[in-house]
C-alpha cells in the first residue's frame, strides 16, 4: 500500500509532499514525490498513556466489549495505541480489570488486530488521602506487598505504568517493587513536598501524572512537586490539555520549561468521551458531562472527554506547535517513555502506526500495523 501526495512528518523532516509505502504491516519507503499535494498529512499514530474509557465503557467494566469499544472509540480520533487504565478500587474489581486486559491484549476484535491495546496504567490506590481528586477516597491505602504481587501476576506482564504517591507509608518499597517489574513510575494524586519528590526521583520515579493536578501548588518559598518535576531532564509530564484541568497560558509555560521532548499529552478520558453530555460512572461515582466538562456532584473534575486529535489542536493553538512537535509531545515521547521502539515515529522499519490528518488536524483515517481501523471514507 501507498500514501501518495501527502505531507510525511518524520523526526528529521517535513516532507511537504511525498509518499509513504507500507508492506506486511511496517513502513518500507518514505520519499519525496511529484503531482499535485492533497493536503493530507501523515503523522505518528497518536498514543495516550493515561485513558480510563470512552463510548460509555470503562477499563473497570471488566470486559472485552468494553476494551472493544474504548480502543474503537479512540481510534476515530486518531490514537493507535493506548494504556487502558484503571481507578482506585477494591482488590477484586482492579484483579478483574487488570485480568480482563491481560487476557485481551492480541484480540483480534480488540482494535486493530490487538495492536492498540498497549497495556495497562494503574492509577492508585497507592497514593494520598489528602489528593484523591475523583479517586474514590474510601479505597485509598497504603501499599500492600501481597495485593501488589497479585496484580502483576494478573496483569501477566501488561502492567506498563502506575500512578503512585511515594511519600505514603510503604512508597519506597513499592517504588523498588516497580523497579523490578519494568513499570513506569508516575508521581500522582501527591501530597509529597520538593525534597520528597527529588527523593522518588533518585530512586526511579520517571513521570508525573496530570501534572498540576491532584498535587500540591508551588509558592516560591514552598515549591512542592512541580518545579521539580519541570526541571529535572529525568522526567516526562503527562498533561490534560483541555483546558479544564490546567489554563492554556499556564500549559504554555510547561511547554516552554519541559520542553519538546519531555512534554506527554494524555486525554485522562473517561467514559463521556465521544459519547456527549450526559451521566456517566467513575470509580463508582456518578459523573455528569456538560458543555466538555466531566465533573463529581460537588465540582470536582471527574477524568474527560479529550480526545487527542483535539488535544493536538488545542496544543498548536495555545503552544504555537509545528508538525514535528505536535508528533513529538503526542506520539514520540509516550513511545520512548514505554520503551517501545516499533512505534511513535514514522522511519522505514516501524509499524505502520499512522494518523491521516487534514490541516485542522481532523482526523481522516487511523492505521495500526498497516490496518486501516478508521477512515472517513
Amino acid at each position: 500500500m501507498e500514501l501518495r501526495n501527502v505531507r510525511i512528518v518524520t523526526p528529521e523532516q517535513v516532507i511537504e509532499n511525498g509518499s509513504l509505502s507500507i508492506a506486511s504491516g511496517r513502513i518500507v519507503a518514505i520519499r519525496e514525490t511529484t503531482g499535485v499535494p492533497s493536503g493530507l498529512t501523515v503523522l505518528p499514530g497518536f498514543i495516550d498513556l493515561h485513558i480510563h474509557g470512552g463510548g460509555g465503557a470503562d477499563t473497570m467494566d471488566a470486559t472485552p466489549e468494553a476494551l472493544a469499544t474504548i480502543c474503537r472509540t479512540h481510534a476515530a480520533h486518531g490514537t493507535t495505541r493506548l494504556l487502558a487504565t484503571t481507578i482506585t478500587q477494591s482488590d477484586a474489581a482492579i484483579t478483574a480489570a487488570l485480568a480482563n486486559v491481560a487476557r485481551h491484549m492480541g484480540s483480534p476484535s480488540i482494535g486493530g488486530g490487538g495492536g492498540l491495546l498497549g497495556g495497562i496504567h494503574l492509577e492508585g490506590p497507592y497514593i494520598s488521602p489528602g489528593k484523591p481528586g475523583a479517586q474514590p477516597k474510601e479505597f485509598v491505602r497504603r501499599y500492600d506487598e501481597a495485593e501488589f504481587s497479585g496484580w502483576l501476576e494478573a496483569a501477566q506482564g501488561t502492567m506498563r505504568q502506575i500512578t503512585l504517591a511515594s511519600e505514603q507509608p510503604g512508597g519506597e518499597a513499592l517504588i523498588a517493587a516497580c523497579n523490578a517489574a519494568g513499570v513506569v513510575i508516575s508521581l500522582g494524586h501527591t501530597d509529597a513536598t520538593a525534597d520528597q519528590t527529588k527523593a522518588a526521583i533518585a530512586l526511579g520515579a520517571r513521570q508525573a501524572t496530570h501534572l498540576f493536578n491532584a498535587m500540591n501548588g508551588t509558592h516560591h518559598r514552598n515549591p512542592g512537586p512541580i518545579p521539580v518535576f519541570m526541571t529535572d531532564l529525568r522526567v516526562r509530564v503527562e498533561v490534560i490539555a483541555d483546558g479544564h484541568h490546567v489554563a492554556p497560558e499556564v500549559i504554555a509555560m510547561t511547554y516552554a520549561a519541559a520542553g519538546a521532548k519531555r512534554f506527554i499529552a494524555i486525554t485522562d478520558a473517561m467514559a463521556g468521551a465521544g459519547n456527549g453530555d450526559g451521566l456517566y460512572k467513575l470509580g463508582g461515582h456518578d459523573v455528569t458531562v456538560a458543555n466538555g466538562r466531566a465533573t463529581l456532584a460537588d465540582g470536582t473534575l471527574a477524568g474527560s472527554v479529550l480526545t487527542m486529535d483535539q488535544a493536538a489542536r488545542n496544543l498548536r493553538a495555545w503552544c504555537g506547535l509545528g508538525w514535528q512537535e505536535i508528533a513529538q509531545v503526542t506520539a514520540t515521547n509516550a513511545a520512548d517513555q514505554q520503551g517501545w521502539l516499533d512505534t511513535g515515529r514514522l522511519e522505514v522499519g516501524k509499524l505502520a502506526d499512522l494518523v491521516i490528518v487534514d490541516e485542522d488536524l481532523n482526523v481522516q483515517a487511523t492505521y495500526v500495523a498497516g490496518e486501516c481501523i478508521y477512515s472517513t471514507a
